[in-house]
């Protein structure tokens, strides 16, 4: 795989630069404890041609609420970095849709632990992301032999830099096993999520998916399918715990998440899912939820931002 290039700018502690002018020292707490934590936020080109970011709001509330939970400050707020995001775009002059990444880290101040005396920094790099084809086709999972972290190990409501280490393993053992994606498993031995996803299946006409307390991200995309669910399926998605065993025995399975959007699990370590196609359920909220990021269908639900309304 060729490495890609990367975009001519980035936002970095509150200007936009050239890209190779952002750095940061090797001996920072970024470099040297993966001190960060982050978002990924999608910014959807519409049907007209302009761009609406999606949930943008509450990525950045998400954002500060991992600052707060790892003790961490910031130098800047969330207003500040939704205009610097649409700066950064508006100046890249995409014409896809787009990835968006902020970013806050420690600069210097060992694991922040002299709080009035910690150094922050923060950017924002963004570039365009073509749909994985995946959403469309499906993917094959396997589950994992290494487990989700707990809420008293690294929180999995903390979306920290650091903690995606924890998901190295699993990708490297599920692609060397032939899947596309690591399904783990919590410390109870119940399902918790993917490596960047949640997991919903549907079995006997129920749509269920892990609750919080499995050890898993607070997902925006998730409470998004459970809005779906409730508007189009006219269901009520149930929030349980789910055994290994549960989903082999799915009719339907997909994952939802930023990157991922909702793309349907066709099998799990090797045995097909339902008849092992993409399911109706799967497709119906598939098609639903990507129409309305992409303007197709009317946005009742106040998830767009038109790029237009930010400051520029």
């Amino acid at each position: 795989m060729s490495k890609p290039d990367p975009p001519q700018y980035i936002w970095f502690n509150g200007k936009l630069c050239p890209w190779h002018e952002a750095t940061v020292h090797v001996w920072s707490e970024l470099a040297t404890r993966g001190a960060n934590v982050f978002e990924g936020i999608r910014c959807y080109k519409q049907k007209d041609g302009s761009f609406a970011l999606l949930s943008l709001d509450r990525h950045l509330a998400r954002l500060f609420d991992s600052v707060r939970l790892l003790r961490m400050s910031s130098s800047y707020t969330s207003d500040q970095l939704s205009i610097g995001i649409a700066e950064l775009i508006h100046t890249l002059s995409l014409n896809q849709h787009v990835y968006i990444r902020p970013t806050i880290y420690i600069e210097y101040g060992r694991y922040g632990d002299i709080y009035k005396d910690a150094e922050y920094g923060a950017y924002i790099v963004a570039f365009s992301i073509p749909r994985n084809t995946d959403v469309t086709k499906g993917i094959r999972c396997g589950v994992s032999s290494w487990r989700r972290s707990g809420d008293l190990m690294m929180s999995p409501l903390i979306k920290a830099g650091a903690a995606y280490q924890a998901f190295r393993l699993p990708i490297i053992e599920a692609r060397r096993q032939g899947y596309d994606e690591a399904i783990l498993l919590n410390a109870n031995d119940y399902v918790a999520e993917t490596t960047g996803s949640t997991i919903f299946i549907v079995r006997r006409g129920e749509i269920i998916t892990p609750p919080l307390s499995a050890g898993i991200l607070e997902s925006i995309t998730r409470s998004h399918i459970i809005k779906l669910v409730e508007s189009k399926l006219g269901k009520t998605v149930i929030e349980r715990d789910i055994t290994r065993t549960e989903l082999y025995l799915a009719d339907e399975l997909f994952l939802a998440g930023t990157l991922a959007e909702l793309t349907p699990v066709l099998s799990i370590d090797d045995q097909p899912i339902g008849n092992g196609q993409v399911g109706l359920i799967t497709e119906t909220l598939r098609t639903t939820y990507l129409d309305i990021c992409e303007g197709i269908t009317s946005d009742h639900f106040g998830w767009m931002t038109p790029l237009s309304q930010l400051s520029r």
